[in-house]
């Protein structure tokens, strides 16, 4: 499904970066009718808000969506009034996370950049998503990460075993922004391998690629469980 809008230029002397923003689950955690990216958040869906956090990143040259393959024309109905001034396509996803990812890899044209963003992620600030764009043109790949706070224990049978230095764990969030044949690269190898990942940063390294963590923010928070609801109706 395509919404019309004039091609933007890129960034002068930079290629094309595509905001994929990725809600292909049905965020059965949550429980519900609705899958939780058509949840509403305020005034809009879930996922129109994480949409409108990408699209508004000057560097985004276009937005894809990725959604469960069963809810399309219901997530194109509750997206009917978003207007966005960028070139917006929603594609079916897959039954896995990176199913999704690499459905909506399938649907770039070009060999530029690909900023995924999880639509379950309302509340990303644009300046932490520019900033991480623009990390990964200097780095060569860059994910949204924020340091660990609370004291961090190993445990076996619910005894404490021995503590983790939190000064080495990070929270990783996203947008996580690859060059666009590097990420279908990691995707092809994790198929061909019977690999499942929790996010694309752990795939692009297992080409032995290094990872290059830049800051996150605590707002961008995942709407996980139902009261998460009340926290992100305050951050939005």
């Amino acid at each position: 499904m395509t919404m019309d809008a004039a091609a933007p230029r890129p960034v002068e002397g930079r290629p094309p970066v595509t905001g994929l923003v990725v809600a292909g689950g049905l965020g059965t955690r949550l429980g519900g009718p609705l899958p939780k990216q058509f949840l509403p958040l305020r005034d809009r869906p879930v996922v129109q808000w994480a949409l409108e956090r990408i699209a508004a990143v000057e560097a985004v040259t276009e937005v894809i969506l990725v959604l469960p393959a069963d809810w399309l024309a219901e997530g194109a109905a509750r997206l009917a009034g978003w207007r966005p001034d960028k070139p917006f396509r929603i594609v079916a996803g897959g039954a896995r996370r990176q199913d999704s990812v690499a459905a909506g890899l399938a649907a770039i044209a070009h060999e530029g950049w690909v900023a995924v963003h999880d639509g379950a992620r309302p509340a990303l600030p644009v300046e932490v998503a520019a900033g991480a764009v623009a990390a990964a043109w200097e780095l060569g790949n860059a994910v949204c990460a924020v340091p660990a706070t609370d004291t961090l224990v190993e445990a076996r049978e619910g005894l404490v075993c021995g503590e983790v230095p939190r000064e080495r764990v990070f929270q990783v969030q996203t947008p996580q922004i690859f060059p666009v044949k590097v990420l279908r690269e990691a995707l092809a190898a994790a198929a061909r391998d019977g690999v499942t990942g929790t996010d694309d940063a752990g795939l692009v390294r297992r080409l032995g690629i290094p990872i290059h963590l830049v800051p996150g923010s605590r707002r961008n928070l995942k709407l996980t469980r139902p009261e998460d609801l009340p926290l992100l109706e305050a951050l939005v």
